[in-house]
């Protein structure tokens, strides 16, 4: 009966100890890590259309150069899970729209993201586009007679949701501050600290690239060229 006794004090240091580590294993597993993407790594991202990057007093600069039909700027690794995206843009001409798609990837089985060859035809990749799955955010897209819209891209053919602004929110040549969430069955963007598009998503997306696009437009029959500049780029995630 002693012995017994003995046994099961011996146990229960053993089951509070498991119960510590379970606690404490549950109240970090939601915690993200952040990871800080330097301007210097932001130049080694894949490229795609006719566009280039530089980078000037710490800023990265993106822009398109003569017959471009929009650039892309595409993450090299991706991100499953939570994540959230935060970083300063400046859009550095009258008809920079911006646009970031999240959590691309070819399929909804899929993290990777097949990107088109340096070559390919610019209907391509529209049809490229068209049929990743993706969040799309489009948010400064007033040179182009838009407002800024939202929507969950699942096939060329199926969108889950599309909402849209009434009004527009950006001015050229102005700093503002993005946040871009997707955490705990819902996704959101912000703008200066001010919601602009929130939605419940209980079947979000398992993860995938971020990709950053600028387009120009035209005004008063004159093509003009996107141009903007991102500062400090962060990159919460799982």
């Amino acid at each position: 009966m002693i012995k017994h006794c003995i046994k099961k004090l011996k146990f229960y240091p053993f089951i509070i100890l498991l119960i510590l580590v379970i606690i404490v294993t549950g109240c970090t597993s939601n915690k993200l890590i952040e990871e800080k993407i330097a301007p210097e790594e932001l130049l080694t991202w894949k490229t795609l259309g006719k566009g280039k990057t530089s980078i000037k007093e710490q800023e990265f600069i993106i822009e398109e150069i003569d017959s471009s039909d929009g650039f892309f700027l595409i993450s090299p690794i991706s991100y499953q899970g939570d994540m959230v995206l935060q970083y300063k843009i400046k859009a550095l001409s009258e008809a920079s729209v911006l646009i970031v798609l999240f959590s691309a990837s070819d399929n909804s089985e899929s993290l990777d993201l097949t990107i088109p060859k340096e070559n390919t035809k610019n209907e391509d990749i529209w049809q490229w586009r068209k049929e990743m799955n993706h969040y799309n955010l489009t948010f400064n897209n007033k040179s182009h007679g838009y407002t800024p819209f939202f929507y969950k891209n699942i096939s060329s053919l199926e969108r889950d949701f599309h909402i849209r602004k009434q009004e527009n929110i950006m001015e050229p040549n102005q700093w503002v501050t993005i946040k871009i969430g997707k955490k705990d069955e819902k996704v959101w963007f912000s703008l200066n600290d001010t919601i602009i598009f929130e939605r419940a998503d209980p079947s979000s997306l398992i993860g995938g690239h971020i990709v950053f696009r600028i387009s120009g437009g035209t005004r008063e029959e004159k093509d003009i060229l996107a141009k903007a500049s991102i500062k400090d780029l962060i990159i919460h995630h799982q």
